[in-house]
């Protein structure tokens, strides 16, 4: 696959004078993960789902917030959830927003859920980014 250009930032800033502003470009935002989750998803046949929840779903975020990714996997052979994300935050460092993944097995969400999540919950409420099923 060919390198990824490099993305527009999502951060907007304004001058007038003395004053300066920063925003969070969402909809950019948004659509950078579109893309960049839809590159994963293609590329890796274990990623079902890629989901945006948190505070960037809910339009809630600011320039300081991140992006919270629930990828969703078929399986993996790393028991451990949180030893797989240096594996799948390499997926989304072309753009310039800070994202956190959490790289959960299908098996696992479902424990979770059984055992009432705030992760769960969570993200159900997201916004799906790129989807194999």
């Amino acid at each position: 696959m060919p390198p990824m250009p490099k993305l527009p930032s999502v951060f907007v800033i304004r001058s007038s004078g003395s004053c300066r502003a920063t925003y969070l470009n969402r909809k950019l935002a948004v659509e950078q993960l579109r893309l960049l989750a839809g590159r994963l998803v293609e590329q890796d046949p274990r990623v079902l789902e890629v989901r945006l929840f948190g505070s960037l779903a809910r339009m809630e975020a600011v320039p300081g917030s991140d992006a919270d990714i629930l990828i969703v996997l078929s399986e993996h052979s790393t028991p451990r959830w949180f030893d797989r994300i240096p594996e799948f935050a390499a997926a989304f460092h072309d753009t310039d927003m800070p994202v956190e993944v959490f790289p959960y097995t299908r098996d696992e969400l479902r424990r979770l859920e059984t055992g009432g999540s705030g992760l769960a919950r969570a993200s159900r409420a997201g916004l799906i980014l790129a989807s194999r099923v």
